[in-house]
């Protein structure tokens, strides 16, 4: 199954802030991208990534939860995001 999610745009400046924790575990939030923190946003990370995606409540779920089953990776997610505009079709 695909999902279709608008992808930010400079006017937006909103990113999905994904991050691996120890645990193997994945988190997602969408924030706008001034809110980035510099240093880790949860605890026990492992990993953080910015994706310029800004999905819904629920097509975030899905992305987390295809994260967690490994049928989505990091480095797939983050080849989805644009800058520019537009939307991405993300397989989860």
């Amino acid at each position: 199954m695909n999902i279709t999610v608008q992808n930010t745009v400079p006017d937006t400046a909103r990113i999905t802030l994904v991050g691996e924790l120890h645990d193997g575990s994945f988190k997602a939030k969408v924030m706008t991208e001034t809110a980035v923190p510099y240093t880790p946003y949860w605890d026990n990370l492992l990993e953080q990534r910015i994706v310029y995606i800004q999905p819904d409540d629920e097509q975030l779920g899905s992305i987390v939860t295809a994260l967690n089953e490994r049928r989505l990776s990091l480095d797939e997610l983050q080849n989805y995001g644009s800058s520019d505009g537009g939307t991405s079709s993300i397989p989860v």
